[in-house]
């Protein structure tokens, strides 16, 4: 009898400051958070371009617009390639169109060519992702 009162006692003090804490606690809400709905949404009128960029052996680099399979010349160092993102993606705004480069490095490709291309798409600010193949 005496082990079934301590444990009465005990689940009241328990369900006490249970209420205790329910009461003096704030529940206000103090910000709003935007969720993703209609009016943040793109339009459909605004097109988009998937890139995809190829990194070579020895500084190459080549650019193709995966929609209509347009290959963009051949880039020979990261400044000219990264005058060749620019001026596509300056085109592409022109034409109401977001641009994505998704960066394919091939088996001769080293890592420095890599983060070298990720910099450049950070600067030109075009959003990217890196295809690995399997």
């Amino acid at each position: 009898m005496k082990k079934s009162s301590f444990l009465i006692r005990f689940i009241d003090i328990g369900l006490i400051l249970l209420f205790g804490f329910v009461i003096i606690s704030d529940i206000t809400v103090r910000s709003q958070i935007v969720l993703p709905g209609s009016e943040n949404s793109i339009s459909e009128e605004t097109q988009n371009h998937l890139l995809f960029l190829e990194i070579m052996e020895g500084n190459r680099y080549q650019i193709t617009e995966t929609k209509t399979q347009l290959v963009y010349q051949e880039a020979l160092g990261l400044q000219e390639l990264e005058e060749l993102l620019t001026a596509i993606q300056h085109e592409k705004e022109n034409q109401d169109g977001l641009v994505t480069v998704v960066i394919h490095p091939t088996d001769e490709a080293t890592m420095q060519q890599l983060v070298d291309v990720l910099d450049i798409c950070d600067r030109v600010g075009l959003p990217n992702n890196i295809n690995i193949p399997s």
